[in-house]
């Protein structure tokens, strides 16, 4: 790496991104609070992209923070933060996320993709984040499990429906392409995380997944994870045909299918041979209990309107059954999510799984 926040020398992202330390700094003191706000995400690892536009650059990634608090909850906390994300999206023109937790929450970060990549790479930007070097100086990347694999699937699938209802729209052609993009480089990530070979460095993983034996069905993710790597350093969001773009979402929507179900048949320990299968079981999140479930399933009727289904699972397994079958993965199609998902008169099934994303994702 060249830079400290990206690779490259660009000292105008450089003072903006520290004039923007230096106000959440100067406003963090003034509040007194306790704990740490750290900046993880690419630019926190050294890895945040750079859109050249003509002659200017502009940041392109989320600026992602943990804000670290014995008291996570506090509402002068979340105030604060909601008002830092509001300002500062506005000010740098990309999306600020704050994320607020605990220190302990962190646990052994070997077991999380999330907190692996931030302990292999963060910026303090207030506060007194030292319990950060008390953690392990070696992290074994491997011990990452099948779970975060289908995490990252999950979430890149759901950019890849979302992407699909906005095809052939011209305001949305950027939209389209970094969800290409992310899906692109997720594939390959997942597979890494499966096969015990994840690193936190987005160039590393691309190193080692180009040495990988993969499978003919998954032929081309070598080729895509390329690409994707150099869209997360160099963005380029214009100058692709909206038929290259239906003809590329197919292929991922078909290599996603393939690599989800290998992530799940690992994360459940059982063979898990075609999506039929996968929404036939009674539980795809068996970890959290059925009495809980169904409390979350009376207040989402109550607080809400509706609930999602099965009744006995955690509401966040409904969206990831119906999700195969909104990228067109099951033999129902489309219309076999309304086994999972409320629809709602007047709603249609992009506005139903947003609305039920925000609440479970």
């Amino acid at each position: 790496m060249n830079g400290r926040y990206f690779e490259g020398d660009y000292p105008e992202l450089v003072d903006r991104l520290e004039s923007h330390f230096r106000r959440v700094r100067e406003s963090w003191d003034e509040r007194k609070f306790d704990g740490s706000l750290v900046l993880g995400g690419g630019y926190g690892r050294g890895e945040g992209g750079v859109m050249k536009i003509g002659e200017k650059v502009e940041f392109s990634n989320d600026l992602d923070y943990f804000l670290f608090n014995p008291n996570p909850t506090n509402p002068e906390l979340l105030d604060w933060a909601k008002r830092i994300e509001r300002e500062e999206t506005d000010r740098l023109g990309i999306d600020v996320e704050i994320k607020c937790l605990t220190e302990e929450s962190v646990g052994d970060p070997q077991g999380s993709m999330m907190f692996s990549d931030l302990i292999a790479g963060n910026e303090v930007v207030a506060g007194d984040a030292s319990f950060l070097q008390k953690l392990p100086a070696r992290l074994d990347f491997s011990k990452i499990g099948a779970e975060e694999a289908t995490r990252l699937l999950w979430n890149r699938g759901s950019g890849l429906f979302f992407a699909g209802c906005r095809m052939n729209r011209a305001d949305q052609l950027g939209y389209v392409i970094r969800n290409h993009a992310k899906a692109k480089l997720a594939l390959g990530d997942a597979w890494l995380c499966l096969n015990g070979q994840y690193h936190p460095q987005c160039r590393e993983r691309g190193a080692r997944l180009q040495k990988a034996e993969l499978a003919d069905a998954l032929g081309k993710l070598k080729a895509w994870h390329l690409e994707g790597v150099e869209f997360k350093f160099n963005p380029v969001c214009t100058g692709i045909s909206w038929e290259t773009l239906e003809q590329e979402r197919n292929g991922l929507i078909k290599a996603w299918a393939e690599v989800y179900l290998m992530a799940e048949s690992a994360r459940l320990s059982k063979s898990i041979p075609d999506f039929a299968t996968y929404l036939s079981l009674p539980r795809v999140l068996p970890a959290y209990g059925i009495c809980k479930n169904l409390a979350l399933a009376a207040r989402d009727r109550l607080k809400r309107g509706a609930f999602l289904r099965p009744l006995g699972d955690y509401p966040r397994g409904a969206l990831m059954r119906a999700l195969p079958c909104l990228l067109g993965q099951t033999d129902g199609g489309v219309s076999e999510a309304a086994r999972f998902l409320p629809i709602s008169t007047g709603s249609d099934m992009e506005s139903t799984y947003a609305r039920w994303w925000a609440y479970y994702a």
